[in-house]
């Protein structure tokens, strides 16, 4: 069997046994494109109310705000811009919205637009399965992104005309008018969308591979000629109490997280957008941990975290991300030109685009496949009656 046949038959076997799947996460991710664009959009629209020339409260209060409200241990991201709500984050925990001036507990304008993008994100990621049976879902998803890969390599050897002439080429580069039937339309179709998102295609479903799978992650690093980070186990259990032991000597803190924002953000270029403040457990913890975002905070590649010392009133720690090593930078990469949040609104744009484009080619691929396998079995048997 010719070389070009044997990839055909592959590329086809592979697309009906993925098929569902890769739909599905295409799917999802079309409707993931936009998320955290309008998820921001709607909590930043949240009215905060203020006194005539009244400031924010202390963030120190706001942190108190945040552990009354079972938040110990969670984050507040602060915007620069005045007049905008503080967001309280803690993963596992339903995000809370506060008015930085009172303190009170805002209404999330965007409460039911991230519950629908959470479920999406669910079914995108673990098919929507729950507990353990994630493990099932996500091995799915990894294989199905494993397969596409193939599909969209072996998509271009097959898509490469026999006849490099400009009379050929056109045929498969552009939608044609006025196809005898159907099947041409989708077998034109299906050459015009793979090849126009072929590019974006195949950093996504790549870096999709590398985001399923922690080897492929750690090839990242290897590429790069680094040795990937050790993963963390899981966490020792705690020592037992003693009772007889004498009391730790009480922390007495110089400085307070206003004070450490105040001191982090004199510090910076000015040119950060916004800041998450890590709430400690304990209001008498000695380190502060900020981190300013530049940009829309989205991408790692524009952080910058502070460890501050509360005792000695100091920046201890800055860990830029511009810093960061080679194999780490190309790791954040990946993670982030899967939705395409790397290039900002235009990488968006693009990666739902191509996304948009593989749900096409998942569907006229399946509906080839069905004339070439299912149809014939049909004809035989009418014949044969």
């Amino acid at each position: 069997m010719p070389f070009r046949k044997v990839i055909f038959w592959a590329h086809l076997v592979a697309g009906v046994g993925a098929g569902v799947f890769i739909l599905l996460m295409s799917v999802t991710g079309v409707l993931l494109t936009y998320e955290k664009n309008l998820v921001n959009l709607l909590r930043n629209s949240a009215e905060v109310s203020s006194a005539e020339g009244a400031g924010p409260l202390p963030i120190d209060r706001l942190a108190d705000i945040a552990r009354e409200k079972g938040r110990g241990g969670a984050s507040l991201s602060l915007s620069k811009e005045k007049g905008k709500p503080v967001l309280v984050q803690q993963r596992g925990q339903e995000p809370l919205l506060l008015d930085p001036y009172s303190g009170e507990l805002l209404v999330d304008p965007s409460h039911k637009l991230d519950a629908f993008f959470h479920s999406v994100t669910q079914l995108h990621r673990w098919l929507a399965m729950e507990g353990e049976s994630r493990k099932t879902g996500r091995a799915i998803t990894g294989a199905s992104n494993l397969i596409f890969l193939f599909i969209v390599i072996s998509g271009l050897y097959l898509w490469l005309p026999k006849i490099w002439r400009w009379s050929f080429v056109k045929l498969n580069l552009f939608f044609r008018r006025k196809l005898p039937n159907s099947k041409a339309r989708d077998y034109n179709w299906h050459h015009v969308f793979g090849i126009w998102a072929l590019v974006p295609l195949f950093f996504i479903v790549i870096s999709g591979v590398v985001i399923s799978y922690s080897w492929a992650g750690n090839l990242a690093y290897t590429l790069v000629g680094e040795d990937a980070p050790q993963r963390r186990g899981p966490p020792r259990a705690a020592a037992p109490e003693n009772k007889n032991a004498p009391n730790d000597k009480p922390v007495i803190l110089t400085s307070t997280l206003q004070d450490a924002y105040d001191v982090i953000t004199a510090e910076s270029d000015g040119k950060w957008t916004s800041a998450r403040v890590s709430i400690p457990k304990k209001a008498d913890a000695p380190i502060a941990s900020i981190t300013l975002n530049y940009g829309k905070g989205v991408v790692a590649d524009y952080r910058d975290t502070y460890s501050y010392d509360l005792v000695a009133s100091e920046i201890t720690k800055v860990a830029s991300s511009k810093e960061a090593s080679r194999g780490r930078k190309l790791r954040t990469w990946l993670r982030f030109i899967h939705t395409g949040e790397q290039y900002g609104f235009i990488g968006q744009t693009i990666a739902g685009l191509s996304t948009l484009a593989a749900c096409f080619l998942v569907y006229t691929g399946l509906a080839l496949s069905f004339r070439r396998l299912i149809i014939p079995i049909f004809r035989r048997r009418r014949r044969k009656v």
